[in-house]
């Protein structure tokens, strides 16, 4: 049974991927709350971090004016889920995540901070690559991924006229 669900899922981040990649993703676009993903982002993934002994925190915008972007709020979830998921993956117990938000010309910039491993330089320019692992072993501690959260993360980003960046350095 979790195969078929592991395999369905694919199935869906492969679609997700190929629509946004062609254009055809369907966003339902509207007015959504950056506080309100940052708070749904912690209530999700606080239980995950505490039973891995690593510290989250969550700012909200401070101007809740400026915390409000037109995106597709299940989508935007989807990303900041993925994103999350992998820092929880790459930060050792005792580590710390932050996460917040600022407000910028643009519209919202959200930052994730986290003391995890770190990703050598070279890797860099491949992280939001499909099937790309910078855990190159067949499993990984806390559980081998597919290789495609980052590769979503940054499709929807995109999808909605933004971007998204790393910066990192090992340690």
């Amino acid at each position: 049974m979790a195969e078929t669900r592991l395999l369905a899922r694919l199935v869906e981040d492969l679609q997700t991927l190929s629509l946004a990649g062609a254009g055809q993703l369907p966003l339902v676009v509207e007015p959504v709350n950056v506080n309100d993903l940052l708070a749904d982002v912690e209530t999700s993934f606080s239980a995950w971090a505490g039973a891995a002994g690593i510290d989250l925190r969550v700012e909200v915008v401070a101007n809740a004016a400026n915390g409000i972007v037109d995106g597709d709020e299940g989508r935007l979830d989807q990303v900041l889920g993925n994103l999350m998921a992998n820092a929880l993956r790459h930060t050792p117990a005792g580590g710390t995540i932050t996460l917040w938000a600022e407000p910028t010309s643009q519209g919202v910039r959200i930052i994730f901070r986290d003391t995890g491993e770190g990703i050598p330089r070279e890797d860099l320019p491949y992280m939001f690559d499909r099937f790309w692992r910078g855990d190159r072993s067949c499993s990984h501690v806390t559980g081998a991924g597919s290789g495609l959260g980052l590769a979503i993360a940054r499709q929807l980003v995109q999808a909605h006229g933004g971007t998204i960046q790393v910066e990192s350095q090992p340690g």
